[in-house]
């Protein structure tokens, strides 16, 4: 009897400690509070990804003056539309023109409209604009600037370009900005079609340190110039036309960080 009631004690002290077990398992293991969750945050402008409706929030109106404030004189506004995954390229530009609608400030001439590939659309929604992509371009007869690189055209099927305003404006740009930053160039000259393709070739690495030699001149440093050619193999439009023969004859500038 004595036995027994001495064993009392210790089955209380293993009821006890069972219990705390459970409490503790059900309470603090198992089943943590759960956080509520965190609302996605867009930016000031995002694509309905089912229609490619431009759909803008509070933030969009300080958005669109910081871009007009941005505004060069005698530059136009191209706007970068973005196509996702699968899609035909021409929906980058239909976003581009919607996007375009929307700056009723400027004559719609001074808007330009391009596209880019984007891997997918509602991933990419948290990102700025949408990845819709915006820059300040010079476009005329001598130069055609794109996002990521510019073209200085050739009007004679030569490599001696007669440097007008517009690509002396340029030129002395590109120079001022390797200046600042430190980051180098990369030209690369094209040709039409017109001739042989050694000849094409020889003649756009001709074209390519013709420029180079411009831009020395300019103050740029030797150490920052990459020059090559890629002859007729990459024309920016079918050589169908004089017009587009000329699009083609051409120094690309593409700025290295």
């Amino acid at each position: 009897m004595k036995k027994a009631l001495a064993f009392l004690p210790f089955l209380l002290f293993l009821l006890l400690v069972w219990l705390a077990w459970g409490w503790y398992k059900d309470t603090v293991v198992c089943c943590p509070e759960e956080e509520p969750p965190v609302a996605v945050q867009y930016g000031p402008l995002i694509f309905d990804c089912q229609t490619g409706a431009v759909i803008t929030n509070e933030g969009w109106p300080d958005k669109k003056q910081e871009i007009l404030a941005a505004r060069v004189e005698g530059k136009k506004l191209l706007l970068v539309g973005p196509y996702f995954g699968s899609e035909d390229p021409s929906e980058g530009v239909a976003r581009a023109e919607k996007v375009k609608a929307l700056f009723t400030e400027l004559d719609p001439d001074d808007v330009v409209v391009g596209r880019r590939p984007v891997d997918d659309c509602e991933s990419t929604k948290v990102n700025m604009l949408h990845e819709l992509q915006y820059k300040w371009v010079t476009r005329n007869d001598d130069v055609i600037e794109l996002y990521d690189r510019t073209a200085i055209l050739y009007r004679f099927d030569s490599d001696q370009e007669i440097v007008t305003p517009a690509v002396e404006a340029f030129s002395r740009e590109v120079a001022e900005y390797i200046a600042e930053t430190g980051d180098r160039v990369l030209l690369i000259g094209h040709t039409d079609s017109d001739g042989e393709p050694d000849y094409n070739l020889d003649l756009g690495m001709k074209r390519a340190e013709e420029y180079k030699q411009h831009l020395i001149s300019l103050g740029v440093d030797e150490s920052k110039i990459e020059v090559k050619s890629v002859g007729e193999t990459d024309p920016a439009v079918p050589n169908d036309s004089p017009e587009n023969k000329q699009r083609n004859r051409r120094v690309t500038i593409q700025i290295i960080k």
